[in-house]
Parts: C-alpha cells; structure tokens; sequence
C-alpha cells in the first residue's frame, strides 16, 4: 500500500512508525466494532488501549530530532488539555457537587452546597474517572502524530486502512439498511431503531462518514500529485468507491445538515482533484489530463450548487433532526444547559456531570425522556468544564490552523480532510459527534496529522514528484543521465 516508489518520504517509514500506525488502526477499529465506542466494554478497553499508545510514545522517544528538554516541553504543551482535564478532576474529588442517597430500597441524586465558582467540583467519581480515562488516552494516543512521525508514508498508510474500515462498516450499514434490520449484525438487539452499521445513532455515523471521507478526498488528491495520470492505479479504485460507499451512507443516515456539509466537503475535494489534475498535466505536457482536469471542477461546482440549493429552500429549524421531541424540545434542552451553566461557568460542574445535574435544571417537564447529552458538544462542554475547559481543548486546533496560515505550508490535496475537521466542528455546536469515541479520536489524529504532514512536505529533499517521473521517463527513453558529482576531498 503506497509504496515508496510512489512516494518519495524524505525518510521511509520506520519501525516505531509502523508501530504507530497499527496502533492507530487498532484503536479506530475497536472504536468502531464497540457501537462507536459508546457501549462500556469498548470505552474501558480504548482507555487501556489509548494509554498503550502514549506509552508507545515515551518508549520511542529517541526517534525525535531535537533534544530530550525539547521533547518534553512539547509533549507538556500539546498535553494541556489531557493536564486540565485531569488536575481539575483530582481537586474536584474534593469538592463533591452532589451525591447518591439511598432510602427504603429508592436511589436518588441531591446536591450538595457549593464553593466558590472558581473552584472545580466533582460527583459520582466513578463514573467521571471512566470518561476522563477515556479522553485523555484517546487524545494522547494521537500525539506521536504531531511529534515523532518524520514520514508521510505512515499518514498516507494510516489513513487508508482506517477509510477501508470505515468503508466497509459503510457498506455494512447500507445491507442492514436495505434488510430493514432491526439488529445490529441482525443479531445483537439495540433500544434505538434508527441505528446505522455499528453505530447506536445515525447523526454519529453521518459525522465519523464525513470526517473519513473528507480523509479519502485528501489522499485521492495526494495519488495524482505523487502519480501523475496513474492516479487510479492500485488503492486509487479502493478510494475512489470507499468515497461513494461513505456518500452514500450520509445520504441514507444523514440530516439536512449532514447532507450540506457533506457536499462541501465533495465540493472542495472535487475542486481540489480538479486543480491537482491541472497542475500534473502542466507539468507532464499531456493535453489528455484537461478532460479529467474538467470534470473534476464541473463536479464539485455541482456539489457546491446542490448545497446551496438546500440552504436556500429547507427550513433552517429542519437541518438537523433532534432526537428527543424535536428542534422544540432541543431549544429548552440547550436553554436548561445554560442555566445549569450559569451556576459554574469557569470550571463547569466535573467530567460526566451532565447526566445527573441536568435534572435539577430541567424548566420543562419532559416526561420519560433522559438526557445523558446537552445534544451540542459546545454547551456540553461548557457544562462540564467550562469556559476554561472548553478555550483549552480549542488551544491545539486553534494553534495547528493558525500555523498552517501563518507559514501559508499546507498543501493542496490537504484542503479535503480539512474541511472535514472544519465540518465536525460545525456540526459539534448543533449536535454531539465528538461524543462518540470513534468520531473524537479520527478528529484528533486527522488534525495532528495534518499539522505535521505539512512540516514533513517542507522538511522533505526528495518531495518533487514531477521531477522524479521526468527522470524516469528520460530512462525510459534509453537516455543517459549524468553522473553525480564526486565529492571533493576536504583541503589538507
């Protein structure tokens, strides 16, 4: 799979690497084959595994260029947000917000007087110990991407083998869609009806399908930068059907929104092909590539008028189906949450509070229903860490952009999986995507990757592709290339 003749990494992949690389696999898998990584078992079995990677992380610390001190501090910084999480965690534990009470055989929740709101608070431990676990290895699990990784190989790797799996997960889905399934694997019952493949909901899926396909546009635009009019070539047929198979899935599962998104993501991925395209065929002098160069564009600008469309003529109320009464319902949920925000705006109320305070601020009587979620990853946020909280884990992505720009290094084909990161991050204000495990972790490691795939490009000596294929179709041609010059022997 991408194999280095194809590639041209300033340094081929290397043993720690590879190591990375199935790790990441092996996460994004189970994350996947556990219901997203909502069901239990796969949220503590991640935690371990995520922890692994990190530990991965210090074993191979060798592997970076700078000094151990540089090393560390990096670690430290990209860290913050694993460092805040867990400090406010350990002092919360100190502070309890509320606590269980049981009488005559009943169990209830009643909260407890309060400190000052600058000071963080905790309840039921256990519960709040799972999900900060959980966090923390995920997202440090991804850090080696950012600091150890000196290949594009092992993104470009990485990245495919988890488009595959979401792929045929995808694919999964469609046959249980098209059986009218109503069991997961038609053999393991779920409480919702509406599931999709593995995934308990289908809003979830429609995030993880577009997060990986705006992932597969990327790579599609990185095989014709690095093969020129051979761009279909091997994984290039895989690719291309494993963005149709994840289209076609937001298509089945996904809201208004989703669909939006999802066509401008289509949209910029197509733009993008269409561009890369242009530039291979300026560069090979094969007037064959303006067609596809053509359809390329003509597609995306198609896209992006199909997303306008539904922009200009769906209700705006309609984007996105709410589940738990509807837009109506989710109002006052969100209303209840920033009344319960109110209370502890700084540090918010503990890691996996949500579930239990959001009854006490509950305005509206909403009958049976239970409300583990805020339905909008940003007011769940604020809720449980705050607005300290919530800046620090906007720091590194904030940063990463903001880097890309300033230097103005990020290349071309990398637009496509940026705008799906940019697309979770707009769909994480309306609905909960970065609840799911699966979609949390492919967000972080996608955006680290891209952070450093960038550096790698300019850090590369041999990224010219164009002028590698140049020297292998003047050998072709039975044309001798000249000779290296010998180095000169050093001045006595």
């Amino acid at each position: 799979m991408f194999e280095d003749e194809h590639h041209g990494p300033s340094v081929p992949e290397s043993n720690p690497e590879l190591g990375f690389r199935l790790h990441w696999f092996g996460v994004g898998l189970l994350a996947v084959i556990g219901c997203g990584g909502n069901v239990s078992w796969a949220a503590g079995t991640l935690s371990v595994l995520g922890l692994v990677g990190f530990a991965l992380l210090i074993a191979n610390r060798e592997v970076f260029a700078g000094s151990m001190k540089t090393l560390i501090l990096r670690t430290a910084g990209w860290m913050l947000p694993a460092w805040f999480v867990l400090v406010t965690f350990v002092i919360g534990l100190n502070f309890p917000a509320y606590r269980g009470v049981t009488q005559g055989g009943r169990k209830w929740w009643e909260l407890l007087p309060l400190p000052s709101m600058w000071t963080p608070v905790e309840g039921a431990y256990k519960t709040a110990g799972v999900e900060v676990l959980l966090v923390v290895s995920l997202f440090t699990a991804t850090l080696s991407a950012m600091l150890l990784c000196k290949s594009r190989l092992v993104f470009a790797r990485t990245w495919a083998m988890l488009v595959f799996c979401a792929a045929g997960f995808a694919v999964l889905g469609l046959a249980q869609f098209a059986t009218h399934a109503d069991k997961i694997l038609w053999l393991v019952p779920l409480d919702n009806p509406q599931f999709f493949s593995t995934f308990p909901h289908p809003a979830q899926w429609s995030a993880f399908a577009l997060l990986w396909m705006g992932a597969a546009l990327g790579l599609l635009a990185w095989l014709v930068r690095q093969r020129g009019w051979r761009w279909l070539s091997g994984e290039g047929w895989a690719l291309l059907i494993s963005v149709f198979a994840l289209g076609f899935s937001i298509a089945v599962t996904g809201d208004p929104l989703h669909l939006i998104l999802a066509m401008l993501v289509g949209a910029v991925g197509c733009l993008v092909m269409g561009w890369q395209t242009r530039v291979e065929r300026v560069k090979a002098n094969r007037s064959g590539l303006a067609v596809g160069a053509l359809a390329w564009i003509a597609l995306g600008l198609a896209l992006f008028g199909g997303a306008t469309q539904i922009v200009v003529h769906h209700p705006f109320n309609e984007w996105i189906n709410y589940a738990g009464g509807g837009t109506a319902m989710h109002e006052r949920v969100i209303e209840d949450t920033q009344t319960m925000w109110l209370q502890r705006k700084w540090f918010g109320w503990g890691p996996g509070s949500f579930r239990v305070v959001y009854s006490f601020f509950q305005g509206s009587d909403q009958s049976r229903s239970y409300y583990a979620y805020a339905r909008s990853d940003l007011w769940q946020s604020l809720a449980e860490h705050g607005i300290l909280g919530t800046v620090v884990w906007w720091i590194p992505g904030l940063w990463i952009l903001g880097r890309l720009l300033w230097q103005r290094r990020l290349a071309t084909f990398l637009f496509a999986p940026l705008a799906g990161v940019v697309a979770i991050v707009v769909l994480s204000v309306v609905d909960f995507p970065l609840a799911s495990p699966a979609v949390f972790f492919g967000f972080w490691l996608i955006l680290f990757s891209l952070g450093r795939w960038s550096g790698v490009d300019q850090e590369s000596t041999a990224s010219n592709p164009s002028e590698r294929r140049r020297v292998e179709k003047l050998r072709s041609q039975g044309q001798t290339l000249p000779p290296k010059p010998a180095p000169t022997a050093p001045a006595s």
